[in-house]
Order: C-alpha cells, then sequence, then structure tokens
C-alpha cells in the first residue's frame, strides 16, 4: 500500500502539424491540462484533460481549477484503499467531464503500477491484441480532401472519416470526388458534426447510400433527438451519435428512442475510463455498437481510450488517431502506431507513459 505523496498539474499547448477544421470550429493547436499523481514510493500516474468547450461547455481554465480543488483529497490517499473514495468524490460533480476524466485515468493508471499490472489488464483483460483505427480527413475543399486522402491510402491507412457539414451539395462532391479516385478498397465514415439541418440530412443521407458509407456521425444538432430517430428510420446507412451522447444519461435517452445505431464514446465527454466502460455495457446490451473517438489528445489520453477498446468487443469502430496530427508529441510511450491504421497496446505497467520532463 501506498500513499500520494504529491500532485502536479501543468498545462501545455500541444502544436499541430496542420490546421484541423471540422463544422463547428478550426484548430491550430490544442491547450490541454494534464496531472501526475506520484505515490510515496516514487511511482507516477499520469491523466490527461482536452477540454471541448464546444461540446461539453468546459474550458481549460475551469478544468484547472477543478483538478486544483481536488489536491487536499488527494494528498495523503491510500492506494488502493482510498481509491473508490476518491473517485466517489471525483464524480460527484456534474460537470469538469474531461478534468474527472484525467484525475480518475491518474488514479487508475499509478494503481495499476503499483500492482504490476497494465490498466487494461486491470480493468478485465484484453479480448483483442491490436485495434485499426481510421484517418480523419478535416473539412477543406474537394481537391485537398482527395489529395490528403490519397496521402493517407499510400500510408496503408483502409478506413477514413471525412469530416463535412458546412454544405450538402459540396459534402456530396467530397464523397464522390474520393470514391472516384479511391475506388471502393477504403472504407468512408462520415462526420457532420451537427452541420446539416434534419431535412438536409435526409436528403444527403439518401444520396451517400450509393457511395457505400459505413456510418454518418452526428448528421444534425445535438439536441434533435426525434429527428435523429426518424433519420435512422430513413435510411439504410448506420447513425452515429457523438455530441448528442455526452454521457451515461444522454446514451440512455438516444436507445430509449431507438435514436441511433452507433454510439461515439469520448473520454473527454463522459468523464473518464469507468464512465466509458458503464456505456460500453449498456450498448452492448441493447444491441448499440459503439465507436471509441477523441479529441485534440495526446498518447496519456489516446492510450487510455485504446485500452478500453481492447477490453470491449462491442466497440466496432476506432477512432484513435489524433496523435498523428501533433507536431511534438510531448509524451513518451504508451500506444503504438505500426503502420497504417493499426494500433498496439504495449504489454507494461499501467498506462506505460510519461510526460516528458516530469
Amino acid at each position: 500500500m501506498e500513499r500520494i505523496s504529491s500532485v502536479r498539474i501543468l498545462a501545455k499547448d500541444i502544436r499541430l502539424k496542420k490546421p484541423f477544421r471540422t463544422a463547428l470550429r478550426e484548430e491550430k493547436e490544442a491547450k490541454n491540462a494534464f496531472i501526475i499523481i506520484e505515490a510515496s514510493g516514487g511511482l507516477k500516474g499520469f491523466g490527461e484533460a482536452a477540454p471541448l468547450r464546444e461540446v461539453t461547455g468546459e474550458n481549460l481554465a475551469g478544468c484547472i481549477g477543478f483538478l486544483n480543488s481536488l489536491r487536499d483529497d488527494l494528498i495523503g490517499a491510500e492506494i488502493p484503499n482510498d481509491l473508490n473514495k476518491l473517485l466517489r468524490r471525483i464524480h460527484r460533480f456534474r460537470g469538469f467531464p474531461a478534468g474527472r476524466a484525467a484525475v480518475e485515468t491518474a488514479l487508475l493508471d499509478l494503481y495499476a503500477r503499483i500492482v504490476g499490472l497494465s490498466l487494461a489488464d486491470l480493468l478485465g483483460g484484453r479480448v483483442r491484441e491490436y485495434l485499426e483505427t481510421d484517418y480523419t480527413v478535416s473539412l477543406q475543399p474537394v481537391e485537398d480532401v482527395v489529395k490528403e486522402a490519397l496521402e493517407a491510402a499510400d500510408k496503408g491507412f483502409r478506413i477514413l472519416k471525412v469530416k463535412l457539414g458546412d454544405d450538402p451539395r459540396r459534402d456530396l462532391e467530397r464523397v464522390k470526388a474520393l470514391r472516384d479516385n479511391l475506388g471502393y478498397d477504403v472504407g468512408i465514415r462520415v462526420d457532420a458534426n451537427q452541420g446539416w439541418s434534419p431535412k438536409q440530412a435526409i436528403w444527403i443521407s439518401k444520396r451517400l447510400e450509393r457511395f457505400e458509407v459505413e456510418l454518418i456521425e452526428q448528421p444534425i444538432p445535438y439536441w434533435c433527438l426525434d429527428e435523429l430517430r426518424m433519420l435512422r428510420e430513413s435510411v439504410e446507412i448506420p447513425i452515429a451519435a457523438d455530441e448528442s451522447a455526452k454521457d451515461l444519461g444522454d446514451v440512455l435517452r438516444l436507445i430509449r428512442i431507438g435514436a441511433v445505431d452507433v454510439v461515439n464514446i469520448k473520454l473527454m465527454k463522459c468523464g473518464g475510463p469507468l464512465n466509458a466502460l458503464r456505456i460500453s455495457d449498456l450498448c452492448e446490451e441493447a444491441g448499440v455498437r459503439c465507436m471509441i473517438g477523441c479529441g485534440l489528445e495526446t498518447r496519456i489520453s489516446i492510450t487510455t481510450a485504446a485500452s478500453i477498446a481492447c477490453i470491449r468487443d462491442n466497440v466496432s469502430f476506432i477512432d484513435l488517431d489524433s496523435p498523428l496530427f501533433i507536431e511534438e508529441e510531448p509524451v513518451i510511450g504508451g500506444i503504438a502506431y505500426r503502420g497504417g491504421g493499426r494500433i498496439e497496446l504495449l504489454h507494461g505497467d499501467g498506462l506505460g507513459v510519461e510526460l516528458a520532463g516530469y
């Protein structure tokens, strides 16, 4: 048994290789918070918060304030004896999902290192040894979409996630151009990030069917749940919820009304890996498949998300490519990209990560 001896909280600017654009925003860098929880024996647990302000309302300053408010609870706590008490205290808050995800991840990472297990093994063990992520093509002119998609395919990626949502007719041109240039050996998923109205969504979804699109993610505004159900009933392509599925309560509502085929689980929306597992289990019981997704996150959070995907076989869609877009990754270790979209979890203790310089 060890006691928590120190807690460090810091913010970092994460520069991207090039601007990343969706129907919601354009970003040139991410501003993420990190927490390092150290035990008396010298072992450290790492967590990351990448707040999704447009989705959850959480910003970096609020997230850091929340993490700092937990210092007195964390310092001196015994691991594992006080772990459940700490987790209950963290999750008594309804807000700050990225902050809660960060501190929960750091505590679980520390616990796993203390007992000498990987996070995946601590949480029940793997049902698969590797994952295949898609490659995200941001919202841009048609010719640039095709250029980036061809480059990704040349690198071995077999699945693309294409950002749409500025105009349905231009969006249709993007997908048609991709099929004209790539053929049908590369899978295509599309994500409108709430960019279409319900009428527009029906119009374009019917026309996307002939291009063998694997799924349509968050086609309409997050609050249009009945319209999402009607869209699902009107088209053959599976409908996925992202912004409409922030937490367990949201997912339960979507399932009850039959609004979706797929739920995109993100640690920064749901509050951490344990809630991610709860959502996955709820979806499996209801016959709804899951995607594990991410924002602009480093390998700390991505390794956590990959660990969840490796222990749940109803996570059918993997969207964990954000480290590929970071100019200089501040994290050492974690998942390994083995060419194309293949992701492997390495067999180390905890997450197997370190924050460079800490």
